[in-house]
This record gives structure tokens, sequence and C-alpha cells, in this order.
């Protein structure tokens, strides 16, 4: 019996003071806990319930709710988060009892204390355990329940000539992003189950209006918006070991809560949820519709993406998705889907080839004879050809000899054999021919969907629609179409750490924040507020949003609001002191 390491806990700090929430994620985060963090009681119902909490560290006293209250609200929310209320220094300052206490020193009930020390409430995230067969039977059914979720909604997309394995694709897309972000592994199954069901509430829909060949009527752009809640209905009688229902009610709302179905904004919306926002945009721009003329490129969309963070996309997404699709997914959003064609007499095995290469990304035709596949192949040429051997009227490498006697770019298409005997004499014949490989059944998919990949991108025509990769630097943008004060309200509301770069029309500078708080701005000789005052005068120029930096230097203590309000002020104040022109 092997050992397994627990999944890192998610604990949930709910307190208006920043000071006491920065001290409590340092704390957590250092041993491996998952933090999310919300500084009132709505914005930490909003989160446990969209979201899969372990553990919520309340503070006795909140701008809107006492801890007592709250602690009450989310165990009716949610029975499995252990709720703790806390008492902080700033709450019991004026006892006789109390010497002396600062923010990091808090009250526990002596029940919670010992509930924690008897019952482990957070034992340490990197902590090994024995895992039982139970466990282990476990986690192999929910891969398997992904799995069959995942051939299911691809069969039902297999020949729809828009929509064919977008599903897996966008989902492919969320799993390398909440990896990316390291988030737990219980999260990332949730997201990816939501990814493969978030658009089961389109059942029922009319093609019309969801292939937008014209302009659709305000009640049927209604009736689009509510397949979000239509698929939340569909699926709440399953009792599905993951929290997926709010991943798919809210994968249009906006992080400037302008989306639907709730409005809600920045964190209040689930991770997942704020993914799929991210990945299906972008396979959706970069995806043939009738819509319109063209699919954008892999650098074009990336560009929409950029564009529309802090208002539509989360902006610590976006940065992660650019790096992962440059990085895995560099052969996608290339022009036009891959053209594959397919010969063989057994059509159960190539409908599920066809299946994996559809969920690739790839437009694909099946026949099953090789006597069709030479007429089309006269008619317009494939990117790539499987054929099989063996079939009826013509075997496959007649059908190759044929192929090759057609004149550019008809004859060049590179070709692909799957053989259910292992004849070296064939396998010679057609690798003499020029065939690019030569497989026996059973073949893995995966190894070759990855085959075929690797011989389009040695096509020159693939090559050069790549085009240059694409800088995974941070978020970049204008000043023109995101100004300083959305820049400071999109971090601010997400409780972001980062540093922002800024090229204005005078010199450069950076702002630091550190959960959503401004901690450090330089720009030349300048450095606090000075800085940050001098910087929001910009009004153009580039900029660059880098997560997860920070900095040690404290140069700004003053409220987000506050400085720049007083920044604002000063500006105004310049302007009426200027002599009339």
């Amino acid at each position: 019996m092997g050992t397994a390491k627990l999944t890192p806990m998610s604990v949930l700090i709910v307190n208006n003071d920043p000071a006491v929430r920065d001290m409590l994620m340092k704390l957590f985060s250092e041993e491996g806990y998952h933090v999310v963090l919300a500084g009132t009681g709505a914005e930490a119902i909003k989160i446990v319930t969209n979201s899969l909490v372990d553990c919520a560290i309340v503070d006795q006293l909140l701008p809107d709710f006492s801890g007592v209250e709250l602690k009450r609200r989310l165990l009716k929310v949610s029975q499995r988060t252990h709720v703790m209320v806390l008492s902080s220094f700033t709450t019991i300052r004026s006892s006789d009892d109390v010497l002396r206490f600062g923010f990091s020193d808090f009250i526990l009930d002596q029940k919670e204390l010992l509930e924690i020390l008897q019952k482990g409430i957070i034992p340490p995230p990197t902590a090994a355990v024995s895992a039982s067969a139970g466990e282990e039977k476990c986690e192999r059914l929910k891969k398997c329940l992904i799995d069959t979720i995942d051939v299911l909604v691809g069969l039902q997309e297999i020949n729809d000539p828009f929509f064919g394995g977008n599903s897996h694709i966008t989902m492919e897309y969320a799993r390398s992003v909440a990896e990316e972000m390291k988030l737990p592994q219980e999260t990332v199954d949730e997201i990816v189950v939501g990814a493969l069901l978030r658009d089961i509430g389109r059942v029922g829909i009319k093609n019309e209006i969801l292939q937008g060949r014209r302009k659709i009527s305000d009640s049927e752009y209604k009736t689009l918006q509510s397949h979000c809640e239509n698929g939340a209905k569909i699926i709440e009688q399953i009792d599905f070991p993951w929290k997926i229902r709010p991943i798919i009610i809210h994968h249009h709302e906006r992080y400037d809560g302008k989306g639907y179905p709730s409005g809600l904004k920045g964190r209040e919306i689930p991770i997942g949820s704020r993914i799929l926002s991210v990945v299906d945009a972008f396979a959706a721009m970069t995806a043939h519709r009738p819509y319109r003329s063209r699919n954008l490129t892999k650098e074009e969309a990336i560009h929409e993406l950029h564009k529309n963070v802090g208002t539509q996309f989360d902006p610590e997404v976006v940065e992660v998705f650019s790096s992962v699709v440059n990085r895995k997914f560099f052969y996608r959003g290339m022009g036009p889907k891959p053209k594959i064609m397919m010969a063989g007499s057994e059509i159960d095995y190539l409908t599920l080839i066809k299946l994996r290469l559809v969920n690739d990304g790839f437009d694909v035709l099946a026949y099953d004879n090789g006597k069709d596949v030479l007429e089309s192949v006269e008619k317009t040429a494939p990117d790539l050809i499987i054929a099989d051997t063996i079939m009826p009227e013509m075997n496959g490498i007649e059908v190759f000899r044929k192929i090759r006697e057609l004149p550019a770019p008809f004859g060049e298409t590179p070709v692909v054999f799957i053989s259910s005997k292992d004849d070296p004499e064939s396998k010679i014949e057609a690798l003499h021919l020029g065939a690019e490989d030569f497989l026996v059944k059973p073949v893995d998919f995966s190894v070759l969907a990855a085959r075929i990949r690797n011989i389009i991108r040695r096509d020159t025509k693939w090559r050069k629609g790549g085009g240059a990769a694409i800088a995974a630097t941070g978020v970049v943008g204008d000043l023109k179409n995101l100004g300083i004060p959305d820049i400071v309200q999109t971090l601010h509301l997400g409780l972001k750490t980062a540093c922002v770069s800024i090229k204005g029309p005078i010199g450069e500078g950076r702002i630091f924040f550190e959960n959503g708080r401004i901690r450090h701005a330089e720009r030349g000789s300048l450095s606090g507020e000075a800085a940050f005052y001098e910087m929001l005068r910009w009004q153009e120029g580039p900029f660059t949003i880098a997560h997860g930096q920070s900095t040690k230097l404290r140069t700004i203590e003053m409220d987000e609001m506050q400085l720049m309000m007083e920044g604002l002020r000063r500006i105004d104040e310049e302007k009426k002191e200027e002599p009339p022109e």
C-alpha cells in the first residue's frame, strides 16, 4: 500500500483589516495552503457558495455581519466548510484583561482551539498519509467519470462543422491554466468537468441562434443567455463529486461585474468560471464560425484578451493562459483547421480515430473505401490522409500510387498507413513510395495525433501561419485603453500581487501591489506617493502587468482609494492654477 500527499486545503480568510489579511495569508501560504481572501461577509458568502472551501477564518467584527452571524450563514451554504470566528486585537484592545497585543495576536474560543488540536481541522498540507485501496479506487472512478463525460460530449459534437471538438479543446486549455496556477487537484478536476459541460444548457436552442448566421433579436439573445442557468438546472440533480454547478452558471460573468446571469465581479466569480471565460473566448476567436469572414490568429486572439483585462477578464488568468497557449498549444490558432481524410472498411474504428482527431482540433472526413478518397483528393487536397491497407475495390497501397500520379499539390499529400497485419513487405513498399508512417493496429490514438501534428507542422504553409512567438512577460496594454485608475481598481478588486511597469511620455515607472494594496512606487529619482502622483498624470503609454512579482520596499502606507483621490485632487488643483490660453 503506497502513500499519497494530501491535496492542499483551501482556507478562506475574512477580515476587514488589510494588515491582518496580509499576515494570515503569508502565514498559511508559506505552509502550502490554498488561500482565498475576503473583506466582507457578503463577499465571503459568494465565495463559499461558488467554490470548495475547507476552512474559513472569520473576524468577529465585519462591516456587514458579526462573525457569529456569518458563521451561521456560511454553514447554511456549505456544511463541509469549518468556520472559526476569531477576535483580533482591534476588537478587544479596550479590555482591562489585555496588557499588550499586536495585529498578529488572536483570541480563540477554547472549544475551537481544542477542536483544531484534537481533530486536525487544518492538517499540514504536505503530510503523507496511507492511501487505502478504497481511496485509490475512488480516484480511478473519478478519472473514469471524467473520461466518459469527455467521450460522450465529443460524440455529440463529432459531426458539427463549427463546434466539433470545441468542448475538448476548451477543457484542455482550462486544465493547463488551472495546473499552471497550482490550484488544488480537486479544483482542477471540477474545472475540467465544468469545461466539458459548460454549454449543456444549449440543448433545445435553435441552431440558427447558436450559429449566428444572422443578427439575432433581443428575445433570442435572452434565450441564448439562459443556457447558463439551464445547464445548472440540468446537472443539479446529479450528485457529482465536484462543485461544478457554480462554474457552469457563472462562466459568462465579467470581471467588472457587467456579465450574466448574476453580475458577480472580481474574485466573487469562481476561479473556474474566470478561467473558462478566458479560454472559451480564445477558442471561439480562433475557430471557424459562419458569422465572420475568417477566424483570428493566435496572436490576434491573445491581443484581444489583453485588451479586455480588468473589464471582461481576470488579468492574472490572461497572463497565465498567454504563457500556456504559446508553450503547450503552439499549433493552435494557425489558420483554418487542418483537413484530414481517412479511409478504411472498419467504420467503428474510424469513428474512434475521428473522435480523437476532432477533439485535437482537426477537420476530419471519413470514407469506407479508397475510390471515394481518390475522387475527393482530386477535387480538394487535404493536409494529410490516413489509409488502411485493406479496403474493398482498391487497397491503400493502390490508392497511394494513384495519388502520387496527381499534379501538385494534390499528389504531394502526406499519407499515414494503418494496417491490421504487421506485413514487412507492405510496410517497405509504402515507405518506399514516400509514406510518412506505417502503423499496426491497435494504434495509440494519442501517439497518432502527435505524429499527425508533427507531419503537418513540417509543412511550410503551417510554419508560416504560426507567426511570431508571444512573449509571456505578463499582461500588456496601453494607458489609452486602460488608465492607471482602472489598473489600480482591477488589481485591488482581485487582491492581486503584481508589478505594473509603465513607459510614460517622460520616462518609466513601476507600481508594486501586494494582495491588492499599493506597497511601493518608483519613477526615476522619485519613490512612494510622489512617484505614484507623477505616473497618475500619464494618459498614454504601454504598460505590463506581471503577476506574482513583489518587493520588500514599503514606501506607501495610504489606502489605495485615498491615494488615488489625493492624486486626482492634485491634478485638478494644478489645472486650475494654469493660466488661460
